[in-house]
């Protein structure tokens, strides 16, 4: 009921709120990714009897990112729309 009594400047306000934490998030759960990734790789080439474990970390590191671009989609689309006002 609230959303009725809100002008159309305050909800478009909040959807900018809401885009810019969901952009943080990505770019939080992107660096884990990344981070993930990369220590794994790191993992593999110095320790070589571990490649299975850290082929599963590599995994984990690539999903995480993959969810980090799936989070941000949205968020861009209401970046690219000019506001009416």
């Amino acid at each position: 009921m609230e959303s009725s009594r809100t002008t159309p400047a305050e909800r478009a306000r909040e959807a900018r709120e809401a885009a810019a934490r969901r952009r943080k998030t990505s770019v939080r759960l992107g660096t884990v990714g990344v981070v993930l990734l990369f220590a794994a790789g790191i993992g593999v080439i110095l320790t070589p009897q571990n490649v299975a474990v850290l082929l599963g970390v590599m995994g984990i590191g690539i999903v995480v990112i993959a969810s980090a671009l799936v989070l941000v989609q949205k968020p861009i689309e209401g970046l690219l729309e000019t506001p009416r006002g």
